[in-house]
């Protein structure tokens, strides 16, 4: 340990000691408290007051005590150790020695901290290699492409895994990736897939058909796994050589190859018994470490599609920050202003409730209360920003007017909407007091009994502060909101909002809005139908299964959308508004491209270095929101 390691250490086990204030103690003492000898001790002293930090009046003699003086405050010290530890390239030790120290210390050295993300250029033996980092706050639950739902899980799983086929954006069809080719009979009801031949794992096994039917059975065969109704129409799979696999569905679903792009449709090997946290696939990285403080992919050179250009990804454990985001992504370019990539997400913010328990959400007067108070053009308006926009559908591009209803008779009235492509959202003509009048009719309609309710929010402070807002209109009717903040993952993964009777969270979708919408009602780890009770999943799952048997992807959205309909008019889905998400990075980085959840495609990514740049380290900084 280093001498500094020790005097931070020692200083820790004095908090309420001030510096250059007396402290009688002995050298037995001292040592107990550094787990060492007295004779270490002793040695340990000295190099303090070599560096003049202490005064030290050593008194011999049995039960003597000696004085003591810090006279160098601990951050001082703390920061030149962090600062060495980082020049030095050994993050972990640098994250190690912040989280000892006190929140406001450990904050001052996480914003220095900052600066080593992003891609690091370094020179080694081997050749050039280049490390992103990433920066993430939340530990990763799940890696299993059946379990996960959360944005940042999901990065993960798209690097390490790879589907039979993949989703064009761009164009809106899926294209070969594992499978070369698919065909299906005319009723829709049996898929042949074609294998690509010699894709190896990370593990050095080729893939073949049986590690398809192997990743599809482990679906089917087991009753809780939250993605098995997305994939309810298999009715059993077939492997006609090794590379040829058949799927006989039980009824037609002409939208299978796009269910075969899921992510929860990512292959697995079938001789590897999965582990959640250190999973295997053949994408084009493989995860070499991952514990409660870094995930590490290393590039996988074998992968089938050519290999990824930047070498390793590291996503670092940082303790909870109070800084926002804006304050992090400036911290780390200080020398310029990055290029900045924005990217409208699909999907967005809603209010949901939770029917899984007993309360007067269960009442759609109640419910429809609440959604006039939750008026998405005037939360826009008190505490919008320039990075979010009013919405009453979750469907980018698609304008829903609110629910109208009759605020003398507390009934539902007509409720008009329409698909409109336009990226401005007309105003709605419906003033603050009409909205507070007519939530205030139809809850004095309802079964609320003036009780309080729970509101579980997403932690945020965006979000939080909405709920605020809502929180001061719901007071003004006699609604009474106990606003409760708290972990999305948690949520999902341990049901963290069971005793809550309102929900304010955000769903986002990949590029594929289809599928998102299909997979947001049928997949189990969604917040969303985490909240519906057996007979909206019921519902859900079987207006779905509807969907996926149309032959036209127009009709398949234009049913969707009339589901959504459905969700508004009884006010089980609230939306609020959509948002844009921002990354930044230094300009030699390039191809940086946004693909499904607004997350960067590491397989184009490439640095650019400057002409006559010296060979040493180099860092690019880039900012990627996985918070």
């Amino acid at each position: 340990m280093d001498v500094s390691e020790h005097y931070i250490q020692l200083r820790l086990n004095f908090p309420h000691v001030h510096d250059e204030q007396e402290v009688l103690t002995t050298v037995g003492e001292l040592a107990d408290l550094l787990c060492c000898t007295m004779r270490n001790m002793n040695l340990i002293m000295n190099k303090f007051k070599e560096n003049g930090w202490v005064r030290w009046n050593p008194q011999r003699g049995r039960g003597k005590k000696s004085m003591l003086v810090f006279c160098v405050p601990l951050l001082e010290v703390a920061r030149e150790r962090f600062d060495h530890l980082l020049d030095g390239n050994r993050m972990e030790d640098a994250y190690e020695l912040a989280t000892t120290l006190p929140i406001t210390m450990r904050e001052h050295l996480m914003q220095q901290m900052q600066h080593q993300f992003g891609l690091r250029s370094n020179g080694e033996d081997r050749g050039r290699v280049d490390t992103l980092r990433i920066p993430r706050n939340i530990p990763f639950k799940t890696l299993d492409p059946t379990q996960t739902a959360m944005w940042g899980e999901v990065f993960i799983v798209a690097e390490v895994f790879d589907r039979l086929v993949r989703y064009n954006a761009e164009h809106q069809v899926c294209e070969p990736s594992l499978a070369v080719a698919w065909e299906s009979h005319s009723e829709g009801s049996e898929w042949t897939f074609y294998l690509h031949k010699g894709i190896p794992f990370h593990h050095g096994r080729i893939l073949d058909s049986e590690d398809v039917k192997f990743t599809f059975d482990r679906i089917i065969s087991d009753n809780s796994n939250p993605c098995r109704p997305l994939f309810g129409s298999i009715e059993r799979i077939e492997t006609l050589d090794e590379l040829t696999v058949r799927f006989v569905l039980n009824k037609p679903n002409f939208m299978f190859p796009d269910l075969m792009s899921s992510m929860s449709a990512s292959i697995l090997p079938r001789d590897v018994e999965m582990n959640p946290l250190h999973p295997i696939g053949t994408g084009p990285y493989r995860l070499t470490r991952h514990d409660s403080k870094l995930l590490v992919l290393e590039v996988f050179p074998s992968y089938f599609r050519g290999r990824a250009y930047i070498d390793r990804v590291e996503i670092w454990q940082l303790p909870h920050s109070g800084r926002v985001e804006s304050v992090i992504k400036h911290n780390i370019f200080p020398d310029a202003e990055p290029r900045a990539v924005q990217h409208e997400m699909q999907g967005g913010m809603y209010m949901t409730f939770n029917m899984q328990k007993e309360g007067p959400q269960h009442d759609v007067n109640f419910r429809r209360a609440v959604q006039q108070l939750l008026n998405a053009q005037e939360l826009s308006q008190a505490l919008g920003s320039t990075n979010t926009q009013a919405a009453y559908s979750l469907i980018r591009g698609r304008v829903q007017q609110p629910l109208k209803v009759d605020s003398d008779q507390g009934e539902p009235g007509k409720q008009q909407s329409e698909q409109i492509e336009c990226s401005v959202t007309p105003v709605p003509d419906l003033s603050v007091e009409t909205s507070l009048a007519r939530a205030s009719a139809l809850l004095r309609h309802s079964s609320y009994q003036g009780q309080s309710l729970s509101l579980w929010v997403e932690e945020g402070e965006k979000m939080e502060t909405d709920m605020v807002w809502f929180a001061e209109r719901c007071k003004q009717i006699g609604l009474h909101i106990n606003i409760m903040p708290g972990d999305p993952v948690y949520a999902v993964y341990q049901d963290g909002f069971g005793d809550c009777d309102l929900i304010y969270t955000g769903e986002i979708f990949n590029d594929h809005v289809v599928l998102s919408l299909v997979t947001m009602y049928t997949f189990q780890n969604t917040l969303f139908l985490i909240a519906m009770n057996d007979y909206w999943r019921h519902e859900l799952e079987q207006e779905c299964g509807r969907v996926v048997m149309i032959q036209e992807p127009a009709e398949r959205l234009n049913r969707l959308i009339r589901l959504e309909d459905r969700l508004i008019q009884e006010a089980l889905l609230l939306p609020t508004y959509s948002f844009k998400e921002e990354h930044a990075h230094h300009d030699s980085l390039r191809d940086y491209r946004l693909a499904g959840y607004g997350l960067p495609d590491l397989r184009r990514l490439w640095v650019k270095r400057s002409p006559g740049a010296a060979e040493e380290d180099t860092s690019y900084p880039v900012y990627i929101p996985l918070w």
